[in-house]
């Protein structure tokens, strides 16, 4: 485990606790299943390019989890990040500031289930009526039942001028979700260059005056669509074997298993023993719908391979990191 710095401010009552500055525990195991489960959402791809589109997905947030290290100020990215050209940096840093949106909301907020929009726009599960052309990135549902807006960025080098401010107001465009405003309509700021890795989440008082947009979301379509990736990669590629945490029973198929055949030679055999597995909650693989059912009473374990939205990491990570 290390330490990442988040700051919170700007929460109205009902998150007030939120506000102020604190350290988090974040393992690479959790930024890993943070950016397959972003990634998860946005391989629908799959469906035109085949395991192509899948394997790209993967690889490109595996790419960016390699980067990450554990130094003795916290979760820092490692210097060799720097040797890497302009648009490997760009696509790595995207998933870094998807990922770490997606821990600081469950942690900070309470909310286990963030989602991409665009990809909800075109399922049917979330319609717009006009507004603002500048729309937020994710929507997040709480375990409260709270609706969560945030936009997310993050930069490798200093964050610009203006940036959070652009950032604040695309998450505010949002007036409200099914006829009530959104809990929160934060910007999420992941500064990759501080030392530990820091994160800012400022919630802006709404100053759209009724005119941004008015967003209707099916709560079942939601979390279709918030696991549909993942159910369909474990069909896919799986289900390999049932595995039990803390007595729940939870589904598998390998990460990339297109190339474990590969390492039965023996340069590459000790690669084997680094297999990893994705799982879900069997309960929520066969009924999306219900996961807030699911992991309401999802007893703790000390390992951190199953997260709060039911989605597991397993296996042995690099460099012997298990958590």
């Amino acid at each position: 485990m290390a330490n990442v710095t988040v700051t919170c401010r700007n929460f109205p009552a009902a998150y007030a606790a939120t506000n102020g500055v604190r350290t988090r525990n974040v393992s690479r195991r959790a930024v890993l299943r943070a950016v397959v489960t972003v990634g998860a959402q946005r391989f629908l791809d799959v469906f035109s390019l085949g395991w192509r589109g899948l394997l790209h997905r993967f690889g490109m947030g595996l790419s960016a989890f390699s980067f990450l290290e554990q130094s003795s100020t916290g979760l820092c990215l490692s210097d060799r990040y720097g040797s890497l050209d302009g648009s490997e940096k760009g696509a790595a840093t995207y998933w870094y500031g998807m990922a770490m949106a997606k821990i600081v909301a469950d942690a900070e907020l309470g909310v286990p289930w963030l989602q991409h929009v665009d990809p909800m726009i075109r399922s049917g599960a979330l319609t717009i009526a006009p507004g603002s052309e500048e729309r937020p990135d994710l929507v997040g549902k709480g375990k409260n039942g709270d609706w969560h807006v945030v936009e997310a960025k993050g930069r490798s080098n200093q964050v610009e001028s203006g940036l959070l401010e652009k950032a604040k107001g695309q998450a505010s465009c949002v007036v409200d979700v099914n006829g009530q405003p959104p809990a929160t309509t934060s910007a999420c700021i992941t500064s990759l260059f501080a030392r530990p890795i820091s994160v800012l989440l400022d919630d802006p008082p709404p100053d759209n005056e009724g005119d941004g947009e008015h967003w209707r979301i099916g709560e079942d379509d939601f979390f279709r669509q918030y696991y549909r990736g993942i159910i369909g990669y474990l069909r896919d590629y799986g289900p390999s074997r049932a595995q039990t945490v803390s007595n729940v029973a939870v589904v598998t198929a390998p990460l990339f298993p297109f190339f474990w055949d590969f390492f039965r030679f023996p340069p590459l055999r000790p690669f084997r023993e680094w297999r990893l597995e994705v799982g879900l909650l069997a309960s929520i693989y066969e009924a999306p719908e219900r996961a807030p059912d699911a992991v309401r009473d999802l007893p703790p374990e000390d390992e951190g391979k199953v997260g709060s939205d039911g989605i597991a990491i397993f296996g042995p990570l690099p460099e012997g990191e298990d958590a």
